[in-house]
């Protein structure tokens, strides 16, 4: 099995481009929508890798849409109460990207959010594997309001 064949590319909402950009060598089978049967499916598959090029609304939606989420990781990355505050008070993610990104946190609170989501998805594959550890490596791409541009990125390589 190559590289190609272990990699399994989830994209959100009208990021596919941006995720062929980023990854141009692998074949156009490999990208699929964010789903999480997906990852299911790439375990039984036995793949390694697992990719995902998304968006802050769909890392949270991911993530199960925690209430609090977004605001504890602006906390938990130093950005200080009153900034937490304003985030817990805003109405959509991309509010709460505006926020960071005002306030110079953008890449701190980006890369956390990418670090909880690529944990999000090894704890899903570990779970279809039925182990403690994840059978796949996972790497979370954040791109920005336009699906574009990565303004964020965390993971680890496949073995």
């Amino acid at each position: 099995m190559t590289a190609a064949e272990k990699t399994l590319v989830m994209y959100g909402d009208g990021a596919r481009d941006a995720a062929r950009r980023m990854l141009p060598k692998l074949p156009d089978a490999c990208f699929v929508p964010i789903a999480a049967e997906r990852v299911r499916e790439a375990v039984k598959a036995g793949l390694a890798q697992v990719v995902m090029v998304a968006r802050l609304d769909e890392q949270t939606a991911f993530l199960g849409g925690a209430a609090g989420l977004l605001e504890s990781i602006t906390l938990d990355m130093d950005c200080g109460p009153a900034l937490a505050g304003r985030v817990a008070e805003a109405t959509s993610g991309q509010d709460v990207y505006e926020l960071w990104d005002a306030a110079g946190r953008l890449g701190p609170c980006g890369r956390e959010l990418c670090r909880r989501t690529a944990g999000g998805l090894e704890r899903l594959a570990a779970e279809a594997e039925g182990s403690a550890a994840s059978p796949v490596a996972a790497q979370v791409v954040l791109l920005d309001a336009t699906g574009e541009r990565m303004v964020g990125m965390y993971g680890r390589m496949a073995r």
